[in-house]
C-alpha cells in the first residue's frame, strides 16, 4: 500500500512538472526518492516521464541517472555505515535471497565493475549495493559506476520509450478495446 502510494505521488510531480524547463531536475529528484525507498521500481516513472516530454528524453535519462546513482550512493554510505550485523539484523531476508549471493559472487570477482554491469541491466540493485558497502569498495569508483550503469540502463528506456512508433500502440489498444472505451468515457465526460 506504502510502495503504491509513493509511486502515485511520484507519478503526480512528474506530471505537475512535465511542460517545466527544469523537468530533467524533477525527474533526478524523483528518481533519487524512487532509489533511496528501495520499494518503488523507477522504471515505469522514467518511461511516464519520457512519455511526457519525449523530445527531452536523452536530458530525462541523464537527470534520471543521475538521481538514481546519488540515492545509490546515499544507501552504499548508510549501509556502510550499519555495518554488517546490523545489516543482517534490519534486513535478514536480503542475505538469503538469490541477488545477494550472485551479487556477492560478481563482486568478489569483478569489483566495481560488477557493480556497473548490474546498474546497467535490469537486476536488483540493493544487495550489490549492500555487499559493495561492506567490501569497502571506493566510493568514487562505487559511484561512477552507478551513474554509468543507470546511465547506460536509463538511456535505453528513455531512447525507446520516445522511439516507439505510437501508431503501432494506438492500433493494440483499440484491438483490445481499450482506446475506445476510455475515449468514450473522455467525451461523454465533456458532454455532462
Amino acid at each position: 500500500m506504502l510502495n503504491s502510494s509513493l509511486e502515485t505521488r511520484l507519478l503526480q510531480a512528474l506530471l505537475r512538472q512535465a511542460d517545466a524547463p527544469r523537468f530533467p531536475l524533477t525527474v533526478a529528484g524523483v528518481a533519487l526518492a524512487a532509489t533511496l525507498s528501495m520499494s518503488v521500481p523507477f522504471a515505469s516513472l522514467l518511461v511516464a516521464a519520457v512519455l511526457m516530454a519525449p523530445r527531452r528524453w536523452w536530458a530525462i535519462a541523464g537527470g534520471a541517472s543521475l538521481g538514481a546513482a546519488l540515492g545509490a550512493a546515499l544507501l552504499y554510505w548508510a549501509f556502510h555505515h550499519m555495518g554488517w550485523d546490523a545489516l543482517a539484523q534490519r534486513y535478514p531476508d536480503l542475505m538469503r535471497s538469490a541477488a545477494w549471493v550472485d551479487a556477492t559472487r560478481w563482486l568478489s570477482d569483478w569489483g566495481v565493475w560488477a557493480l556497473l554491469a548490474i546498474a546497467a541491466l535490469p537486476l536488483p540493485l540493493t544487495p550489490a549495493l549492500a555487499f559493495a558497502a561492506l567490501t569497502n569498495l571506493p566510493m568514487a569508483a562505487v559511484v561512477a559506476a552507478l551513474w554509468l550503469g543507470k546511465l547506460v540502463k536509463y538511456s535505453v528506456y528513455a531512447g525507446a520509450a520516445a522511439h516507439f512508433p505510437q501508431r503501432w500502440l494506438t492500433r493494440a489498444l483499440r484491438r483490445l478495446h481499450i482506446l475506445d472505451a476510455a475515449s468514450q468515457r473522455a467525451h461523454g465526460s465533456r458532454l455532462r
